[in-house]
């Protein structure tokens, strides 16, 4: 089960990295009729949340609480994880074609890819749900105390995006609450959600560490941190200076535990080779841009280039690397390679387009490279999901 979950996220990165890629394209030339700029990010970023960062690390935390018993996997997982992929890719068309806009249907009107995005919300509650009755069984350790804290984020983050949706039903006009919920929502998911399931599964293949310090300083900082954030991501000028407060506080939360997670990484080499050598960098990165963020530069997160740039780094930069280096060990080893360049290549291209590249040293026909670059993560994907299908796989 482990390889068909893996092949179907394959599948949706794909075709994530060409709908970034159609995205680019319509810079230069006339998309289809009917899809808009914000259709496709729509599209764009809900395969990413939905299908790529989603079921893998489910999997992952599965395998864990069944002790690795692939029958089990299956008999207890299986409908919840399929349900939820399936779910990821019939939302993909709705969003692609009319984004957040509700669809005639009949007499009727309603809103397909936000009603689907719910449905979605719930297998994330079945599986919870699943992986709770099989923890009972377990014992504790680093990796199941960071499943469970990632767990606790995939949770608290849904409410915002509740939120959302109950909003809209009310009286009350104000497009910053709506803004909030949705940035609630994404800061907790990525920062919460993704960033604490993704250290448990390195965690889950280095063993049991001893720790100098108490276990809670790996997770529980993240968690209560990424509630903390959203305020990074609205309009600088509507901030209040408690909101930038809470903010600051948050990012160094965020940070510190990190930067002890990096620490222990790096001391125990458990980041080896060149996949992981790079995103061991990025991780160090991504600290570096979240401290340097609370000091008094003028440097605000959520400017657009910004806050494109950085959400590129963690879920291109940082999880897929991981993902593709845990489900295919020790083998592709050129794919892979292939792959984490791309990556780079397309971090580069964000990176100069962020509005922090000097003007002087910008590259001549600069949305050109953003183009292709798109277009390249793609390749060495494809190429996974062919080697994925092969028995010895």
């Amino acid at each position: 089960m482990n390889n068909k979950v893996w092949q179907l996220s394959l599948l949706s990165f794909v075709v994530a990295a060409f709908t970034g890629f159609l995205y680019r394209y319509g810079m230069f030339w006339p998309l289809p009729e009917g899809i808009g700029f914000a259709n496709i990010r729509h599209a764009h970023s809900h395969l990413m949340f939905f299908n790529w960062a989603t079921p893998p690390l489910m999997v992952w935390m599965a395998t864990a609480v069944v002790n690795g018993n692939e029958q089990r996997l299956s008999a207890r997982f299986g409908a919840c994880l399929y349900t939820m992929l399936f779910l990821g890719f019939l939302s993909y068309p709705f969003f692609l074609l009319y984004g957040y806009h509700s669809v005639p249907i009949g007499s009727a009107s309603l809103p397909l890819a936000a009603i689907i995005s719910g449905l979605v919300m719930i297998t994330w509650y079945w599986f919870i749900w699943l992986y709770w009755k099989e923890r009972k069984t377990t014992g504790d350790s680093l990796h199941l105390t960071l499943y469970d804290g990632a767990l606790i984020a995939l949770v608290i983050s849904s409410l915002g995006a509740w939120g959302v949706s109950v909003f809209q039903f009310t009286d009350i006009d104000s497009p910053l609450v709506s803004s909030a919920m949705t940035h609630f929502f994404l800061g907790v998911f990525t920062e919460g959600w993704v960033v604490i399931g993704l250290l448990g599964m390195i965690w889950h293949r280095a063993g049991e560490p001893a720790l100098p310090f108490e276990a809670w300083w790996l997770w529980l900082p993240l968690l209560f941190g990424s509630m903390l954030v959203f305020p990074f991501s609205l309009d600088r000028s509507i901030i209040t200076p408690a909101m930038h407060l809470s903010a600051n506080a948050g990012l160094i939360l965020i940070g510190i535990s990190t930067a002890l997670h990096l620490w222990l990484f790096v001391r125990r080499k458990l980041l080896i080779g060149f996949l992981m050598k790079t995103v061991a960098v990025l991780i160090g990165l991504k600290v570096l841009f979240q401290l340097i963020a609370v000091l008094p530069f003028g440097i605000w997160p959520g400017e657009h280039g910004l806050r494109v740039l950085y959400l590129h780094l963690l879920l291109l930069g940082i999880v897929s690397p991981v993902l593709v280096e845990w489900f295919h060990p020790n083998r592709e080893r050129a794919a892979k390679t292939i792959f984490t360049l791309t990556i780079l290549a397309v971090l580069v291209t964000l990176l100069f387009i962020s509005g922090y590249w000097p003007a002087q040293l910008m590259v001549p026909n600069v949305y050109h490279w953003v183009l292709v670059a798109a277009f390249l993560p793609g390749v060495p994907a494809a190429w996974l999901l062919v080697k994925a299908f092969r028995p010895e796989s």
